[in-house]
């Protein structure tokens, strides 16, 4: 295949967050699970295509393009930014696939500890572009303008109220640099002013939340000329003079805003769609009304004939006759050229300065247009300039010439002078020139809106006006509704997974817009995420549900290219055995993808996908090549149907574990998951996994005829052969090599040589071998060592046209290309800024290699100018992350509010008040220290010559002030105190409590007896003086001392009752309740709340045997929930449970005290013990311990174990090396240990670090 038709990158499907922006050169940028992906514009022919896939580690709640994207001015040429779930802002830059810049104003001191804690919304932070390439961005208490050219940021307090608006959107507008609409979840339109600091237009109509917010800057409707008002006038005349009967009662159009001062027209005051309810009723009543009542005229002349007076007429007519004086006049121009007059650029008639002040600000004088020079006035007028005393034009005009005379010396064309534009004004009839100044087209800056009810509007937000409203017959609410412009007439909004066209048409009656269906563009695709319009080209972008990505032409509604996409981390990649050009991809996004080759072109990536039940590790294909097993993360094997593109069935496995390996022969699926080997027979109805359990801690295996190869967790290479006779079953192994200290990841045949395998696993070493059938056996031939000391493989991969080649993919992020006949080379190295899972050749092309690795979903990269020009390295792609500039916040604020006189005069009076208190605290200070020196060099002098005259220069600079001291001495303060950094494990365990039997001293029992007697002796003495019988036992507990047991009784339940309440947590309550004979009750309730102590187990059996058991059960259980594991197994132990007391230390890791306990109690070959050692070594292992390990395996006489778990250290002190030849000595492993005979080593190059 061409080379030239390669893609870079396989884009990413679109996240959760349906984020999209079409970039200015016609690309799409869009928002995946934790990466950027940007297509370009389908290329032109011989042009290559473009895709980049970002990696930002994490997710994305906004998306956004500058508006300076390929402009060439700055760092970034291409430049987009992001805000992240951890609230910051980035600046990227896609031509160079990295965050430039970027800032965190957004990361509030509470979050910043842990922005993990608090999960964010796309609503938490809003950000978009204002049009002069900085980015404003808010959330619900701050608004943040980032200056991108100085990398600073200005932080401002929001003046949009968080109570009462919930901002869903934002969007700044690409005409002004100031305005920008926020959309909200009450349904409102806002839209403000960034200099002002405030809301300019509140819109109301939405009743759902804002969903899409697009500006459009369009041509406005072109105001009607003189001749085409005259004839509406006469039509307007005749109607109402000629209707004799009454008219009918028309609803009055809604009140517009007067175009009067929009034009120079001074009788253009008639606005006849507005006419009828000008003078709030309608002109047929009025004129009717003033027909009935002309025989009462009063005046000096009255009218002949029955015609009425009619305004507009005589109006026209004094203006056609001062425009035919005007005409005749002769008056003396002054000879300015067009090109004196350049810098003032009239844009436009008068009449539009206020309508352009998206590019310009509105109060921009028009001091030098030429409309205003020539036709303000008719006559040479007095004229004011800049508040100075009223002169005539001409004299206006000559000085304006003057200095275009000055300005155009100056400049180096000052020879060449144009043709003048204004000796040919008065050639031109002025109603010409009127009629042309009336009907130029003006520009209105509309902003539309669409809801979650796919309720859309349209607003005006030069005038803020209402111009649009499409109702929605539809009550499905959504909230993937979106809405662009594709062009000045033409809007496409998003609802229900389906593009809508609608088409614009100004009602000059209405002053509106009519929203219609637009018939000429359209798209039947029903599956649509997220799109964004290329409106210089009008070219839409799709995302689709089916994970593709597609660019359509509206008006005919084809696509002209569409991209497969395939997430981050392909844990396993298969090629079909009849068709290599079809790669089968496992994703971790739980989905199965189909990459087909033979389909590449420029426009096209085909790649289909499956949804599965997990996340897929491995594939293994059928042997009719029609059918795809996987294995997934939660230990499932399904089957697909690759023509059908469905999932058959699944099979359930012993273990709900990742089943990382996988073989299809024949009717048997094997598997491994969770270190046991099974398989599946596919020939049964009933498919139940079959375990076969001579085969120990496998990792990986593969199936070569009647052959097994199985590489173990403790990085042995095994061979099994299958029982004669016998298809289900194996022999144990016939042969054993000790490869790798670590786990075994993969072994790969070779498909040019079928007796040559390579094997690797969790280390940096790569053997390649020769396999034996007929001997049973096999010779290491080649061991390639990477140059990473914490090297790990993944996977192995061969060539399919060169035997001699081999692809190695790393965790430490490279992928290694060896030479099996130049071994000697180091290899070809591509490095990568994550860990590689797996790739292989491209069948078409061995020039281009496939890989793909947590952070990427699938890089194609060509070897071929690498291996032509002999490099050993290539690095197609850096962390994006590894240069980002963090802006700091700016000291001056360009956006600050305008402040009144009586604030500034609030703030100097403040400003001069701290000032004084701080001059004066400061003298005061420095006169007591002159002071107390003076003191100590007084009293000094008598016995010592001062050395130098001058005392205050000898003034200690550490010295303690006295009013410092004074208020260290002082009782009303508290003195502060110091906390000194402690150590969270120790306080925790201060904090600790200890056991409830903890020993506490008490001298009694009766607090509420003990109280009468310190506190209230003489009062209760009083009463029982009064020798009233009632009220001494109500009031005086001593005096239940002395009467019967009743009353005894009584006071004990008083003082029970008193002690619950206090929760005392000492022996008291357990006496009283022993003195009433109701230990039994009390027990009981212990048990229930869980309060048992170790004096309630000691009093215990006075009840019964029974009732002491249970209450040692229910302590043991309460002691392992508070986690005195050693507490409550003595207790099961003094119960006679030594099982379960041995279960609970194993449960808690007591792997010490649970073999001990084994040993003494449980027989010698009791399973148990067994379990206690593996499990232990398991442990040992899990934390890196192996010489731990291997000790416990030697005194175990696991001697092959413990000569694995010596092996895993990378470090291979000659001390370890001494020690693992005594133990292969001991053990006698030479004849198991065969392959551990050390080859030649090959002093091949290393790979080069990064």
């Amino acid at each position: 295949m061409n080379s030239q038709v390669m893609y870079h990158n396989v884009p990413t499907p679109p996240g959760n967050v349906s984020l999209a922006a079409a970039a200015p050169d016609g690309g799409l940028l869009y928002a995946g699970v934790r990466c950027i992906n940007y297509i370009s514009a389908p290329p032109a022919s011989g042009e290559h295509p473009k895709v980049v896939t970002m990696s930002t580690r994490i997710n994305i709640l906004a998306l956004d393009v500058s508006p300076l994207w390929g402009n060439g001015v700055g760092s970034p040429t291409k430049p987009f930014a992001i805000v992240g779930d951890d609230l910051s802002v980035q600046v990227w830059d896609c031509g160079l696939g990295e965050a430039i810049i970027g800032h965190k104003a957004h990361q509030h001191q509470h979050e910043a500890r842990d922005v993990r804690s608090v999960h964010h919304t796309t609503s938490s932070v809003l950000m978009s572009y204002l049009a002069n390439g900085n980015i404003l961005s808010m959330d619900a208490s701050d608004l943040v303008i980032y200056c991108v050219a100085s990398n600073t940021y200005c932080r401002r307090p929001t003046f949009i109220s968080p109570r009462n608006h919930q901002l869903t959107l934002l969007r700044c507008s690409p005409y002004n640099d100031n305005l920008f609409a926020v959309g909200t979840a009450m349904g409102n339109v806002l839209v403000c002013d960034l200099r002002k600091m405030n809301i300019i237009y509140k819109f109301h109509g939405h009743k759902a939340p804002i969903c899409g917010l697009a500006w459009r800057e369009v041509p406005g409707p072109p105001e009607e000329p003189l001749n085409d008002l005259t004839s509406r006038a006469e039509q307007w005349r005749n109607r109402n003079g000629g209707q004799e009967e009454k008219p009918k009662k028309a609803k009055p159009p809604p009140l517009a805003k007067s175009r009067a001062a929009e034009s120079d027209d001074m009788f253009d005051i008639y606005n006849f769609d507005h006419l009828e309810c000008e003078f709030g009723a309608p002109v047929a009543v009025r004129r009717k009304s003033s027909e009935d009542c002309g025989g009462g005229f009063v005046g000096l002349e009255k009218p002949t004939g029955a015609a009425a007076l009619d305004f507009v007429e005589a109006c026209e007519s004094v203006k056609a006759d001062l425009l035919a004086n005007r005409q005749e006049e002769n008056t003396e121009h002054v000879e300015v050229t067009l090109k004196d007059c350049e810098p003032t650029k009239p844009s436009g008639p008068l009449s539009d300065a206020s309508t352009i002040s998206n590019k310009h600000d509105a109060s921009d004088s028009t001091e030098g247009s030429l409309e205003v020079i020539q036709y303000s006035s008719s006559s040479d007028d007095a004229v004011i300039v800049d508040g100075e005393a009223a002169k005539p034009k001409r004299e206006v005009l000559h000085h304006i010439y003057h200095q275009a005379e000055v300005h155009a010396s100056e400049t180096p064309q000052a020879n060449f002078e144009p043709q003048s534009n204004l000796q040919t004004v008065p050639a031109i009839s002025t109603e010409t020139i009127s009629s042309t100044s009336a009907t130029t087209a003006r520009s209105d800056t509309l902003l539309v809106s669409i809801d979650g009810d796919e309720v859309m509007m349209i607003w005006n937000t030069n005038t803020g006006a209402h111009a649009g409203k499409n109702y929605s017959k539809s009550k499905a609410a959504g909230k993937l509704n979106n809405v662009y412009w594709l062009n000045d007439q033409v809007i496409v909004s998003l609802s229900r997974h389906q593009l809508f066209f609608w088409s614009l048409e100004f009602e000059r009656k209405m002053l509106r817009y009519k929203i219609t269906k637009d018939r000429g563009h359209s798209c039947h695709l029903q599956d649509i995420v997220s799109f964004a319009c290329d409106s210089s080209k009008e070219m839409i972008w799709l995302c689709r549900n089916n994970r593709q990505i597609g660019m359509i032409n509206p008006q005919t509604g084809q696509a002209s290219a569409f991209y497969g996409t395939v997430a981050f981390g392909v844990r396993a990649m298969a090629e079909c055995p009849d068709d290599m050009n079809k790669i089968a991809l496992g994703c971790s996004d739980r989905r199965v993808a189909f990459f087909d080759v033979s389909k590449l072109s420029t426009s096209c990536l085909p790649i289909d996908s499956v949804y599965v039940t997990s996340n897929v590790y491995s594939l293994a294909w059928s042997p009719n090549c029609l059918e795809l097993a996987f294995g997934t993360f939660d230990g499932t094997v399904g089957i697909l149907d690759v023509e059908r593109m469905k999932v058959k069935t699944h099979l359930r496995t012993p273990h709900k574990k990742e089943v990382y390996s996988l073989v299809w022969q024949d009717h048997y699926i094997y598997f491994i998951v969770n270190r046991v080997f099974g398989f599946f027979d596919m020939s049964k109805s009933k498919t139940e996994p079959t375990i076969v359990n001579c085969i120990s801690r496998p990792s990986y295996l593969c199936v070569r005829g009647s052959f097994l190869f199985v590489g173990t967790d403790d990085g042995l290479l095994q061979l099994h052969e299958r029982d004669s006779g016998m298809d289900k079953s194996w022999t144990p192994f016939i042969r054993q090599s000790a490869l790798l200290p670590r786990y075994v990841t993969d072994i790969a045949w070779n498909p040019l040589d079928s007796n040559r395998f390579a094997v690797a696993g969790n280390d940096k070493t790569l053997y390649v071998m020769e396999f034996q059938p007929t001997e049973r056996n096999w010779k290491p031939q080649l061991k390639f060592t990477a140059s990473a000391e914490k090297a790990s493989i993944t996977s192995l991969k061969w060539s399919h046209s060169q035997k001699h080649l081999l692809l190695s993919f790393h965790i430490e992020g490279k992928v290694c290309l060896w030479n099996c006949n130049e071994p000697e080379k180091p290899p070809l190295t591509i490095t990568y800024h994550c860990p590689m899972w797996c790739g292989m050749f491209l069948p078409t092309d061995e020039n281009i290699i496939i890989c793909s690795g947590k952070a990427l979903s699938v890089e194609l990269i060509d070897i071929k100018e690498a291996l032509a020009g002999d490099e050993k390295n290539i690095c197609p792609k850096v962390d994006a992350l590894l240069n980002v500039k963090w802006a700091s916040k700016s000291l001056t604020q360009p956006y600050a509010p305008v402040l009144t006189a009586a604030e500034k005069k609030r703030q100097r009076r403040e400003h001069r008040k701290i000032t004084a208190k701080q001059e004066t605290e400061s003298h005061n200070k420095e006169g007591k220290k002159i002071q107390e020196h003076n003191a100590i060099v007084n009293d000094s002098s008598a016995a010592t010559t001062p050395l130098n005259d001058n005392p205050v220069n000898d003034i200690p600079v550490h010295e303690t002030p006295v009013e410092e001291m004074l208020g260290a001495l002082s009782l009303d303060k508290k003195a502060k105190k110091v906390k000194a950094n402690e150590c969270t494990k120790c306080k925790e365990q201060e904090n600790k409590q200890m056991p409830d039997s903890f020993l506490t001293h008490s001298r009694t029992c009766l607090y509420l007896v003990q109280k009468e007697l310190n506190k209230s002796a003489l009062e209760k003495l009083a009463v029982v003086l009064t020798e009233d019988a009632a009220k001494i036992d109500k009031s005086v507990l001593m005096s239940k001392l002395f009467s019967t047991k009743v009353m005894a009784k009584e006071l004990i339940a008083t003082e029970l009752s008193n002690l619950k309440q206090s929760n005392t947590k000492d022996i008291a309550p357990l006496c009283l309740a022993i003195s009433t004979f109701k230990l039994r009750e009390e027990l009981e309730m212990h048990m229930a709340n869980k309060t048992l102590t170790e004096w309630h187990l000691s009093v215990a059996p006075s009840v019964s045997f029974t009732l002491w058991q249970d209450c040692c059960r229910a302590y043991a259980k309460q002691m392992e929930e508070k986690g005195y594991i050693m507490h409550a197994a003595t207790y099961l132990f003094s119960l006679g449970m030594q099982s379960e007391a041995i279960d609970l230390f194993l449960a808690h890791e007591y792997y010490k005290e649970a073999l001990v306990h084994a040993r003494i109690c449980l027989p010698a070959t009791d399973p148990m013990i067994k379990t206690i050692i593996n499990k232990w070594l398991d442990h040992l292992e899990g934390t890196g311990n192996f010489g731990a390990a291997a000790l416990i395996c030697v005194l175990d006489n696991e001697m092959l174990r413990g000569y694995s778990y010596l092996r895993k250290f990378r470090n291979c002190t000659p001390e370890i090396a001494e020690l693992m030849d005594q133990i292969k000595r001991i053990g006698q492993l030479g004849g198991v240990l065969d392959g551990c005979a050390p080859i030649e080593p090959i002093h091949n190059g290393s790979t080069a670090d990064h």
